[in-house]
């Protein structure tokens, strides 16, 4: 109907619905004489080359300003090469502008262009490939201190922090959530989707570092817009939920997230729990109250009595509200704290905890195996936990809990000593009687 409607062939486009799996489009490009050349190649499942939508731009390399706007290019071949001519000057290009195809893409080239990155994420004018540089710049200066590349992560670190500073000093900036989204770290879940084997413990100290170092590097850039979004955020008097009044929260929230990172003395640990807990005390909403309750609850030394109170405080003022104390299980077995499995252990005794309610499992067991350094404890103390439950719910609930069980399939995924340790766990299982759910997730686990 679509195609007859608009009187084109869609029949090639229509190979997207038999093809299973994401495609890959590869690019590499040159510039010579005023004319910029891009070549796209694809691979993917389907037998015949896909129909792939990509929104393309070129940026002025000396200025930053746009000099071939956002135009859609079809690859329908295997292998397509589009050519610009009349530049006046090298340009970067901009690809896969507003996410146009579900594809990876990547560069033909095995060196990370630091600077192409830096540069698209301070002046591209698509907001997702602004966002996406971003990140990949992020991601590739954790991983270079996850591997302890010191020459790679140094050269990575002073392009991150260019883009940083300029995305947290933007006051011309409109979009707020943009910003927010922008600042934020790759998560640890999806750091490790980076990476052939799975060190998550790693991972975690990695990010921790990275953050640490933009919060410090600029701790004053990032106090002066916490409080000048306070200021915002009270002047609007009654709360509101446009896009603006959202936006100005959320970038709020974020500067609230890295300053709470700077605690390594005594000192440091007051002045972090006493931001978030003024944060805490004066928020309007649940955004921002979880917002700070997410800071408090990572706090340790100096900063317990803090955690501790506004953990009581948050519970009391549920008064029994199921959503509510959800987020208060989820939010204490998120916390990047030493003893995080001891805790989760002792909120299974809690009253308002019960195996036969999937939501609490879901917010309390659940959350705990999303936290990478308390559910990967090099010991395994995390997976036997894990296992301990599996086999209490399985008994009351089979279908929560062979979705639980998926946490521990993946064992092939990370080094050596975690994978055996989790697959022991799996075959204790199987040794076990299960549910017909339960055992068949364990039974492909061990398997694959």
């Amino acid at each position: 109907a679509m195609a007859d409607a608009n009187g084109v062939d869609l029949s090639q486009f229509g190979l997207w619905y038999s093809t299973s799996g994401t495609p890959t489009v590869s690019y590499s490009s040159e510039y010579k004489d005023g004319t910029f050349i891009l070549t796209l190649s694809q691979q993917s499942k389907s037998q015949t080359p896909l129909h792939i939508p990509i929104s393309f731009g070129l940026l002025d390399k000396a200025t930053g300003g746009e000099v071939v706007p956002t135009t859609v290019l079809d690859l329908k071949e295997e292998t397509q090469t589009f050519t610009f001519g009349g530049l006046k000057g090298d340009v970067i290009p901009s690809i896969l502008r507003e996410f146009s195809a579900p594809v990876k893409l990547q560069s033909t080239s095995a060196e990370m262009d630091i600077e192409e990155l830096g540069f698209l994420a301070a002046y591209d004018t698509d907001g997702f490939n602004r966002w996406e540089a971003g990140q990949k710049l992020y991601t590739y200066l954790i991983l270079q201190t996850t591997e302890g590349n010191e020459e790679g992560s140094e050269a990575a670190l002073g392009g991150a922090e260019e883009v940083f500073r300029r995305i947290l000093t933007d006051k011309g900036a409109t979009d707020f959530s943009i910003q927010a989204y922008a600042l934020t770290l790759p998560t640890e879940s999806t750091l490790a989707e980076e990476v052939e084997v799975i060190d998550p413990i790693a991972i975690h100290k990695a990010r921790r570092a990275v953050k640490a170092k933009l919060a410090r590097k600029f701790r004053g850039e990032l106090l002066a817009r916490y409080n000048e979004l306070t200021d915002l955020v009270k002047g609007n008097g009654t709360f509101k939920v446009d896009a603006t009044s959202i936006g100005q929260r959320r970038l709020r929230n974020v500067c609230l997230d890295y300053l709470c990172s700077i605690k390594d003395t005594a000192e440091e640990q007051i002045e972090a729990a006493g931001l978030a807990m003024n944060h805490f005390q004066i928020a309007a909403g649940m955004t921002d109250k979880k917002a700070a309750l997410h800071a408090l609850a990572s706090m340790d030394g100096e900063g317990s009595a803090a955690r501790e109170e506004a953990l009581q405080k948050f519970y009391d003022d549920a008064e029994g509200d199921a959503l509510v104390v959800n987020k208060w299980f989820a939010v204490q077995a998120l916390a990047d704290l030493p003893d995080v499995i001891e805790r989760v252990r002792k909120l299974t005794d809690h009253p308002d905890f019960s195996i036969t309610n999937p939501n609490r499992l879901r917010f309390l067991l659940g959350a705990f195996t999303q936290n990478q350094a308390a559910f990967h404890n090099e010991t395994g103390i995390g997976y036997e936990f894990m296992r301990e439950m599996l086999e209490k719910v399985d008994k009351v609930n089979p279908t929560t809990c062979s979705r639980l069980a998926n946490c521990m399939i993946r064992w092939r995924r990370y080094d050596k000593k975690r994978g055996e340790l989790m697959k022991k766990q799996l075959e204790v299982l199987a040794s076990s009687k299960l549910s017909a759910d339960l055992f068949e997730v364990v039974d492909r686990g061990i398997k694959n």
